[in-house]
């Protein structure tokens, strides 16, 4: 069951509005499931250090199989719960019982500072479904509007989660619009949306290609894009995913001892590309060693991950936040000298929740010794702050305990 952080009505001014999604214009979409899977994939560029712009392909464009809209990652963090985010609202699923799975959708009006259930049906009680807002259960349940309409879909496909989208009506009640297909496999997590449709891709065995699937809700299709081996989709810009992959050497054994494969590892490197879902092409952006990078988040056209390790595996190790700008393809470092035996650098959830089409700006740096110590940073300008405290623990003066790392520029 999801448990969605309170909402303060009064800290709906700070939320980032979304840009209006656009859609692409409307290609020829294909019904077959394995239509799109039959598609030429673009080779990746020859490979390019970070410090240099990725090389340009001068390949034949290829025919897009499907439409493709305005891209935008679901939320699917515990943290900020089911919530969409239109701009001039905030669409949330909160539990109506601390004893059940119920759950209400809620909306937000920004302009007018206010919350109500989204039901309005006269004398409703909220408790049955004859209310459009009512779920009898919110398990693996998300929330998400698309051309002003809302809508409840599965944001995973397991046993109990629904086997329906339902259009939702605040002055009619809901409505079954789609039915979950066979095509799509069991337990896999929905993840991304546009205007067209919603895109999940399994976890792949390791070094094994695997499979992009497109659930095209609205005409009842099933696409599939296939990835590359080691391949993960970690942000999404526009049209394009980006993703982040492994290239070696030499390839990887089937039955490959740890040993073997960490000797493989030692020279592999991550390569960061666009991938197109519509033809299947990929352009590559950077590469890194695999040894020296973790990608943290993808924010404003940058890449950021660590590297540049010192004194690994001691007390003292340390390491560098960088990013590579995709504006000018060149890699920058953000803070230098970030102590690793006490700090852990994430995605900062809890106080910058995935709300659709919002970029999530700060990274969450947490304490491992002291959680009250825990800080933001800032990826716009290095700065870091203390992170703010729920009201579970408002009683605790927020402080930041970390040590002041070097800023690359001084």
């Amino acid at each position: 069951m999801s448990r969605t952080l309170p909402l303060i009505l009064t800290t709906a001014l700070l939320l980032t509005a979304c840009a209006s999604a656009v859609p692409a214009q409307p290609a020829d979409a294909t019904t077959s499931p394995s239509a799109a899977a039959s598609s030429p994939v673009q080779p990746d560029a020859a490979a390019s250090s970070p410090s240099q712009p990725a090389a340009e392909t001068s390949a034949p464009p290829l025919t897009p199989k499907f439409p493709v809209g305005h891209l935008l990652t679901l939320p699917q963090s515990q943290n900020s719960g089911p919530v969409w985010n239109t701009g001039d609202a905030l669409y949330e699923l909160r539990d109506a019982s601390n004893m059940t799975p119920e759950a209400l959708v809620l909306k937000t009006d920004y302009a007018a500072l206010t919350q109500s259930v989204y039901c309005d049906i006269p004398g409703c009680t909220h408790d049955s479904d004859a209310c459009p807002a009512y779920l009898a259960s919110d398990f693996c349940v998300g929330v998400m509007a698309v051309d002003g309409t809302v809508y409840t879909y599965p944001g995973e496909l397991t046993n109990v989660a629904p086997t329906q989208i339902y259009r939702i009506d605040p002055a009619a009640g809901k409505t079954p619009v789609a039915a979950v297909p066979d095509a799509l496999p069991h337990h896999m997590q929905l993840q991304w949306c546009d205007e067209y449709a919603l895109y999940g891709c399994p976890l792949a065995a390791s070094h094994q290609p695997g499979t992009l699937y497109r659930w095209d809700w609205q005409n009842d299709t099933v696409q599939t894009i296939p990835m590359l081996a080691d391949e993960k989709i970690i942000a999404c810009e526009g049209s394009r995913f980006l993703t982040i992959r492994i290239e070696a050497n030499e390839p990887f054994p089937n039955f490959g001892s740890t040993e073997q494969e960490k000797a493989i590892l030692a020279h592999a490197v991550y390569v960061y590309a666009w991938l197109d879902p519509a033809t299947g092409a990929r352009e590559k952006i950077c590469t890194r060693p695999y040894a020296d990078g973790y990608f943290h988040n993808y924010y404003d056209g940058r890449i950021y991950y660590t590297g540049n390790f010192r004194n690994a595996d001691t007390p003292g190790q340390q390491a560098a936040l960088l990013y590579f700008d995709t504006a000018d393809g060149t890699e920058k470092t953000l803070l230098e000298t970030i102590p690793l035996d006490t700090y852990v650098i994430d995605v900062c959830v809890p106080f910058s929740p995935a709300f659709a089409g919002v970029p999530q700006r700060y990274l969450r740096v947490l304490n491992a010794g002291d959680a009250y110590a825990d800080c933001l940073l800032d990826m716009e300008t290095g700065d870091v702050l203390p992170a703010p405290r729920s009201r579970r623990r408002a009683c605790a003066a927020p402080r930041c305990c970390w040590p002041a790392p070097r800023r690359a520029n001084g």
